[in-house]
């Protein structure tokens, strides 16, 4: 619950200092900078992620505003699957844990105005593992890794030249997320 007031008082304090401003910094260029912190939705709670986004390219494909990103991503969540209660009340179960690390590419094009809008790739490495919690006879645990790949398209809104908030929909360490921009 402190997290959440903190995020809270957080965006409140951005948004109050900043919403008159009246011009929106440029969208998406070769000096454009950004870091993106953030929580999301996915089957099993609420990740958090962090993410950079850098210019590279724009104008790609002789096509104008269309502006090419390269970046890194890094999203954790765990979560606990409890399987009983032993007779003397202590809980037993599982306990899971997720971390995704990858590199992003995302094509920047102004689809709506004063706002980014960006789809790409991500692709990176999954480490999970699994670790049995309680009394009772240890299962033993487990850990694996593998190749993640997944599809985003996102906006950006700026508050002003340093703070904004997006919103991204696809596949991650998350289906749905949101958070703070700070833009260098």
């Amino acid at each position: 619950m402190k997290k959440l007031s903190l995020i809270l008082a957080i965006l409140v304090i951005a948004i109050s200092n900043n919403v008159m401003a009246q011009n929106n910094p440029v969208l998406f260029g070769n000096n454009s900078k950004h870091i993106r912190v953030g929580v999301g939705i996915n089957s099993y709670g609420m990740p958090v992620e962090a993410s950079y986004d850098q210019g590279f390219k724009q104008n790609i494909f002789g096509v104008k505003k269309l502006n090419l990103g390269l970046g890194g991503y890094v999203g954790y969540y765990g979560n606990k699957e409890t399987l009983g209660v032993w007779t003397d009340g202590q809980e037993h179960g599982y306990k899971y844990s997720h971390i995704i690390i990858g590199a992003r590419g995302l094509f920047h094009y102004p689809l709506v105005p004063k706002i980014d809008t960006y789809a790409g790739l991500m692709l990176g490495y999954n480490i999970a593992s699994a670790s049995y919690y309680g009394n009772g006879i240890d299962p033993g645990n487990a850990s694996v890794g593998g190749f993640a790949w997944g599809g985003i398209v996102g906006a950006r809104y700026q508050f002003n030249k340093t703070w904004g908030i997006y919103a991204e929909a696809g596949y991650s360490i998350s289906y749905l997320s949101f958070g703070l921009v700070y833009s260098l």
